[in-house]
């Protein structure tokens, strides 16, 4: 987990934010469509925790939004970049801790006789040095005129080849360069200044990728670093890496029911409905009281992770997770796993469960409980049908839906307005399924809207996309607004 509430902060308090350049140089009409899409879903991902964000064509316009908004300090990520789960997160702030007073960090490139310049695939900026400086430009042209100015000192060390290196600082010497390339305004304003620029750390650099489409060869050349990163292929979660909703969330659904809908309902679940990832099916299943006769059924698009959570199911005892895991990975080499970080989060909520009951839940209800599994990509509009025909008049269903219609693998193929309308059609096959309000939905599908998250089925409401308020991260980008 990293530290949302950090985040939180900074941007509350206006001291950090998050920025979006727009890539208009890529020619690719793949490469156009499917980086739309992931800028799409970083953005309301980082909604969560970084609801003030902006979105620019330039970046001394990006620049000038965030100052004149009142933030002191930026990020600054290209259309094109993905973010390697939470990882990012957690070594910016590490790095941003460690050098607090720096001004910029960025991609530093050594041109030689050029002058040195960065790429604007993701830097930070001090925005209250960048408006003591005169509001500097970037320094978008190529230009081949010799100029001469300070000779910046630099690290021995580099990133790889010789022309990454760790920093760059003001010297007392003078040099005449022999041209200058995108971003070098930036780079001498800094230097004249005397402010040492940093290179991001290794650890922050190997957690995200760039994908390089607007130029001609190097697109073509990461795309399958980007295809193998961005849509998870034979991927597994083998701990959550969710917040599940707490006990006080459900009793509050359980209570509404039986105020507006069934004032005899008993509080008892007679079918759980889940993706195949981690425990949660089992979870569930424990907390909602499901009992010999009753049933659960995993969902997926992936065989791998339907056939995974049924060796869990069937083959763990209730205990010792993290140990049944690491032998469960190390028998299924050819699938990645994720959600590591997470085992020992969920051992410490095994163990709560386990104090009251768990373990002998499953030792003594789970074996008499009706399990199938049921192999359905529920964003397939044809197919969701098939998924919702599962759920019978005559039981009180708990439907998890997670994250699914705002998930990375899922947004590298469909925009954020196509996400919004599949969820819609499932909700209306939904709602035209429950009988007597008998379907507890749970699905997330990002910030800044009025969606319930958990509720019953007659709360939820499909509404248009351009019914979301205009100030929402989710019409933050151009082509969303």
């Amino acid at each position: 987990m990293f530290n949302e509430t950090w985040w939180n902060k900074k941007n509350k308090s206006k001291e950090l934010t998050i920025g979006w350049l727009y890539n208009n140089n890529i020619k690719d009409d793949f490469a156009k469509g499917y980086t739309k899409n992931l800028t799409d879903y970083w953005t309301v991902e980082m909604g969560l925790f970084v609801p003030n964000q902006f979105a620019g064509e330039t970046i001394d316009d990006l620049l000038k939004q965030a100052y004149d908004s009142g933030f002191a300090q930026m990020i600054v990520f290209k259309q094109g970049s993905i973010l390697k789960g939470d990882n990012f997160y957690n070594e910016f702030r590490k790095f941003y801790t460690e050098n607090k007073d720096t001004k910029f960090i960025g991609h530093i490139l050594d041109n030689n006789e050029s002058y040195y310049r960065v790429h604007p695939q993701a830097f930070f900026i001090d925005l209250n040095w960048w408006a003591d400086a005169g509001f500097p430009e970037w320094g978008e042209q190529k230009q081949n005129s010799p100029f001469e100015t300070i000779e910046p000192i630099r690290s021995e060390e580099n990133h790889h080849d010789q022309y990454t290196p760790h920093w760059i600082a003001p010297s007392n010497q003078l040099k005449t360069y022999s041209g200058k390339r995108e971003g070098w305004n930036i780079v001498k304003s800094l230097i004249e200044s005397g402010e040492k620029i940093l290179s991001w750390s290794h650890e922050c650099r190997v957690s995200k990728h760039y994908t390089y489409e607007e130029v001609k060869e190097d697109g073509p050349r990461h795309r399958a670093d980007t295809l193998a990163e961005a849509t998870g292929n034979e991927v597994f979660f083998i701990a959550n890496t969710e917040t599940l909703p707490s006990d006080r969330r459900l009793e509050h659904q359980f209570t509404h029911r039986k105020m507006v809908t069934d004032k005899n309902w008993n509080e008892k679940f007679q079918h759980v409905i889940t993706p195949a990832a981690g425990l949660s099916t089992l979870f569930f299943a424990f907390k909602l009281g499901l009992k010999a006769g009753d049933r659960i059924t995993i969902y997926d698009c992936s065989a791998t992770a339907l056939r995974i959570t049924r060796r869990i199911i069937l083959q763990w005892s209730g205990k010792e997770y993290t140990k049944f895991a690491k032998k469960l990975i190390k028998q299924n080499i050819n699938t990645e796993f994720r959600g590591h970080a997470q085992l020992t989060d969920v051992e410490q909520v095994i163990e709560k469960l386990n104090k009251i009951g768990f373990s002998d839940w499953i030792k003594n209800e789970l074996s008499r409980i009706e399990i199938d599994d049921y192999k359905v990509d529920i964003l397939n509009e044809h197919k969701q049908q098939e998924l919702v025909n599962l759920i019978t008049s005559d039981e009180i269903t708990y439907l998890h839906l997670t994250n699914i219609f705002h998930y990375a693998p899922t947004a590298f193929y469909y925009s954020l307005q196509q996400r919004w309308q599949l969820f819609n059609d499932l909700l209306i096959k939904l709602k035209k399924r429950s009988n007597n309000n008998n379907i507890l939905l749970y699905a997330a599908r990002g910030p800044g809207t009025d969606d319930p998250i958990i509720s019953w089925i007659d709360n939820w409401n499909p509404y248009d996309f351009y019914n979301i308020p205009k100030d929402s991260v989710m019409r933050l980008l151009k082509w969303n607004k």
